[in-house]
């Protein structure tokens, strides 16, 4: 049985692979076996058009059969190409909603992290402007402090609602932006 098998695989395979090939090696068998009966007929008997028809009508049929074939092989083929495009499409889009949400993850336990010693910063600079206020130096350097506290909160509220981000390459390496604000949330 092993053997029977090891015999048809490379022919199956060969069919699988190569069915055109296959089509063009029984239509040119088929048109010397045509060939050689009309000869032999000729031989024997005249002839007339209807011989002719009669002997090779068939091989106009099987080229035909063989054309739409090629045409069925095209057309998988362009099938099975837009279906790899379609599903590395998809796991291109599987990759970024995940990397969204883990960046998502990221930035909910940093603000979670920093939200706590932001707060405590903004008290006492609202403590320490009312201390110092007649020293314009020490309000300019508070406002100073409150504006970079209240730009990290904005930015890791930015990056929580995110939809999507991008990449920028800055002095320090690449860092992520987020895109458009997503309300739906």
């Amino acid at each position: 049985m092993r053997a029977i098998k090891r015999f048809f695989k490379p022919l199956a395979d060969f069919v699988v692979k190569y069915p055109a090939v296959l089509s063009g090696y029984i239509i040119y068998a088929y048109l010397f076996l045509a060939t050689m009966n009309f000869y032999r007929e000729v031989k024997s008997a005249g002839h007339n058009v209807f011989d002719y028809v009669q002997n090779f009508d068939s091989l106009l049929w099987m080229w035909l059969l063989a054309y739409a074939l090629v045409r069925v092989i095209e057309y998988r083929s362009k099938l099975a190409n837009e279906e790899k495009k379609r599903l590395q499409h998809e796991q291109t889009a599987q990759i970024s909603l995940v990397q969204l949400n883990t960046l998502k993850e990221v930035v909910r336990a940093l603000q979670h992290d920093i939200n706590n010693p932001l707060t405590i910063i903004l008290a006492f600079a609202r403590r320490a402007e009312k201390a110092a206020q007649d020293q314009p130096d020490v309000l300019k350097s508070l406002a100073e402090i409150k504006t970079a506290a209240d730009r990290i909160a904005h930015r890791l509220t930015e990056f929580s609602q995110a939809h999507s981000y991008t990449s920028e390459v800055s002095p320090v390496g690449t860092l992520a932006v987020p895109g458009p604000r997503d309300d739906t949330a």
